[in-house]
């Protein structure tokens, strides 16, 4: 279980990342070669990077029980 401030700190941290993403994946669509495969390789670790980030979350949150 995280404290507020942890909390509050990953949510801050994943909406970060999430927008990151988006950007990158627009960025890939670019008309300069280079510059789309230098967007295409930050894209693969800014996305390894959010699915941490979901992990973390997803293991310190409390279940949710369902019946």
């Amino acid at each position: 279980m995280l404290n507020a401030n942890d909390k509050e700190n990953l949510v801050k941290s994943s909406q970060a990342v999430n927008l990151l993403v988006q950007d990158l994946r627009d960025l890939v669509k670019a008309a300069n070669p280079l510059l789309a495969e230098i967007a295409i390789e930050i894209l693969q670790q800014a996305v390894q990077i959010e699915q941490r980030l979901n992990r973390i979350d997803s293991i310190t949150s409390p279940e949710e029980k369902t019946e």
